[in-house]
């Protein structure tokens, strides 16, 4: 019996590395989520050191206060950014969700295919094997009664 060969094995491996390419994917957009969750972080906690109006402060000091103002204002607008990006990035980790589920199906499907043949080719092959040791229990049957009756012949002869 020939070897097991299953004839979508490339396909199937093609696959299966275009799954990997996809879940790189997936962990590059999850790292890039994780990044611009830390920049609101840093955003949050620096509009929180310079919002506040230190004690003290009076009115002679306005033109700080004014640009401790227009910074803050500028660090909300930055946030508001970063959020807008999260959303889309947000977005593009769904989308990437359902191309790996996708590519893992299609690994899946194939995986299931080459098992199901893996086991009609198991079957047929112990068939074969055991077609075989059926003739060759027959064959040494058949050769030990010639053989059996040649010595007979040869007893018997004077």
């Amino acid at each position: 019996m020939k070897k097991f060969t299953f004839p979508l094995e490339r396909i199937r491996d093609f696959r299966s590395r275009q799954a990997e390419a996809e879940e790189i994917e997936l962990q590059r957009l999850l790292a890039e989520r994780a990044e611009g969750a830390a920049a609101i972080a840093r955003l949050d906690m620096e509009r929180d050191l310079v919002g506040g109006v230190p004690e003290g402060e009076t009115a002679h000091q306005a033109q700080d206060l004014a640009a401790r103002d227009s910074y803050r204002d500028y660090l909300l607008g930055k946030r508001k950014g970063l959020l807008v990006r999260q959303g889309d990035c947000e977005h593009r980790i769904d989308a990437q969700t359902r191309v790996l589920l996708e590519a893992r199906r299609k690994v899946k499907l194939l995986d299931g295919l080459r098992k199901r043949r893996l086991g009609e080719w198991t079957s047929e092959f112990e068939r074969e094997l055991e077609i075989l040791a059926g003739e060759l229990f027959l064959a040494r049957r058949e050769r030990e009664t010639v053989t059996a009756a040649r010595d007979q012949v040869r007893e018997s002869r004077p």
